[in-house]
């Protein structure tokens, strides 16, 4: 349970899951350092996608994100699959990875 929220950290989202073995499966504590090792590195690339939208996002206590905007207003991310819905409620332009503007925004800051 988490101290601060009170919520259960029960369940993993997909990304979580490393798919080594077909029947893969994981429980709370099992392969932790490589679970945060892989979820910093999701939030280190989110980051440079989130930062054409003005956003940023920081990995939070091992089972949440924290996605936040440029005047400082943060929400809670669970996972991946919650974070494009909250991403667009922060952002002040829709999230469309299709836009020209956004891939010519990642090719100039990113290769």
């Amino acid at each position: 349970m988490c101290i601060l929220c009170g919520e259960l950290i029960s369940s993993f989202h997909w990304s979580d899951v490393s798919f080594k073995e077909e029947k893969a499966s994981i429980s709370a504590g099992e392969n932790q350092k490589e679970r945060q090792r892989s979820r910093l590195e999701r939030a280190k690339l989110l980051g440079l996608v989130l930062a054409f939208y003005g956003l940023s996002i920081k990995e939070w206590q091992n089972s949440k994100f924290i996605l936040s905007d440029k005047k400082g207003k943060s929400l809670i991310v669970n996972d991946l699959g919650d974070l494009w819905l909250k991403a667009e409620e922060l952002s002040s332009k829709p999230i469309d990875i299709l836009d020209l503007n956004f891939i010519n925004f990642l090719k100039e800051h990113h290769g």
